[in-house]
C-alpha cells in the first residue's frame, strides 16, 4: 500500500521508482519478521516484491483515476488554451484528439486497463528488485554481527 499511495500522489510522485523500491524492501522487511531470515531465499524476496507491486498497482490505479478526475475540471476550463498549444506545436489531429480526450476527464475501459496494466509491469518489477536488494542488505547486515560476536 505504501508504494501505491506514494507513487500515485501528484507531487509526491515524482520519485515514483524509488517508492516503489522501498515498497518492495518494507514487504521484505515485514516478511524476515515472520521468518528468520536464513529461511528467506532470494526467489522468496522476490516474490514478495512482485506480490506488494501488484497490490501497489491496484491501490495505484484506484488512486491515479480519482485524480485524473479532480484535476480533470481544472484541465476542462484550460480547454481553448490546451487546443492553442496544440496548434502552435503544429500536432497531427489524432494526437490532438488522444491530448484532449486524456485532459477532458473521462475514464474509459481502456484508461482503467493501460493504467493498471503500465502500473503492474512497473510496480512489480521495481518492487521486486527493491526486494532482493533489501534480501542482500539484510544477509550482510546478518553476516556483520556473526563476525562481531565471535
Amino acid at each position: 500500500m505504501f508504494l501505491g499511495v506514494l507513487s500515485s500522489l501528484p507531487i509526491i510522485g515524482a520519485g515514483c521508482c524509488l517508492w516503489v523500491l522501498a515498497g518492495g524492501g518494507i514487504a521484505v522487511v515485514l516478511l524476515t519478521r515472520q521468518r528468520r531470515l536464513s529461511a528467506l531465499t532470494y526467489g522468496d524476496a522476490s516474490f514478495v516484491g512482485a506480490l506488494s507491486g501488484l497490490f501497489g498497482a491496484v491501490v495505484g490505479t484506484v488512486l491515479q483515476l480519482a485524480t485524473h478526475v479532480i484535476t480533470a475540471r481544472f484541465f476542462g476550463s484550460q480547454q481553448q488554451q490546451i487546443e492553442n498549444l496544440l496548434n502552435q506545436l503544429g500536432a497531427e489531429p489524432p494526437m490532438r484528439d488522444w491530448v484532449l480526450q486524456a485532459f477532458s476527464g473521462q475514464i474509459t475501459t481502456a484508461t482503467v486497463l493501460f493504467t493498471f496494466f503500465s502500473n503492474l509491469i512497473a510496480f512489480s518489477l521495481f518492487a521486486m528488485i527493491g526486494a532482493i536488494l533489501a534480501k542482500a542488505m539484510l544477509n550482510r547486515r546478518e553476516a556483520t554481527r556473526g563476525t562481531k560476536g565471535t
